[in-house]
């Protein structure tokens, strides 16, 4: 046995119980909706505000199966989300302000607002799912945000839930059985991804009607 084979079984055992105490941070990077690259933002300068409870939103998850092992996720949701929603109102309208706290009406007034938009976590829920016996791993994410829209007088454009579910499949083969799903465990994080993805664009598309209504 080579003298390398004990230090790189100390390595990977070390690995291992640092993921499974300490948590492995799951990258999350959601991409914006292609569609908005092509529209012409609307002449507004919108309030936009996201709960903190939202921005900082970091889920852990735990899983234990015989293929993937022992391990303890990280999913800083909050921090992408966020991100996200930003990105894309910034798509949607020529001018974009972001806040740390709601603004009352004579704020919205000396800033000269036209529009208001708050948005809150309703739901963030995961499922880890490692299928043994034919080697594959499902990741499903159920998010729901609460958006609500209103006007420069606070009169509500649109005040909902909008709820989506974020898919992902990931198979282990020959090359990766007992390898780095051992270590690194299945990759989750695109399922969050899509759930975000998913999400912010339908925001997008209420935000777009709901501007144009202003706009005319």
């Amino acid at each position: 046995m080579s003298c390398k084979t004990p230090l790189i079984l100390l390595v990977l055992l070390f690995v291992t119980k640092c993921a499974s105490e300490c948590g492995i941070k799951v990258p999350i990077r959601p991409v914006l909706d292609k569609g908005l690259r092509e529209i012409e933002p609307i002449p507004m300068h919108i309030a936009l505000f996201i709960d903190p409870s939202l921005r900082q939103w970091t889920q852990e998850e735990r899983q234990t199966s015989m293929i993937a092992g022992v391990h303890h996720y990280m999913f800083p949701i909050g921090t992408s989300l966020a991100k996200n929603i930003e990105e894309t109102t910034q798509k949607v309208f020529n001018e974009v302000t972001v806040l740390n706290e709601l603004p009352g009406l004579e704020k919205v007034e000396a800033n000269a607002y036209d529009a208001v938009l708050t948005v809150q976590l309703v739901e963030s829920t995961l499922e880890l799912i490692v299928e043994d016996s034919v080697c594959q791993a499902i990741g499903k994410h159920h998010l729901s945000i609460r958006a609500t829209f209103s006007d420069k007088q606070f009169n509500t454009l649109f005040d909902e839930n909008l709820t989506v579910e974020g898919k992902h499949l990931d198979i282990v083969d020959f090359e990766t059985e007992g390898g780095w799903w051992k270590t690194a465990g299945p990759k989750y994080g695109p399922a969050v991804e899509d759930s975000i993805e998913k999400v912010v664009s339908n925001l997008a598309q209420k935000l777009l009607a709901s501007g144009k209504q202003i706009e005319n």
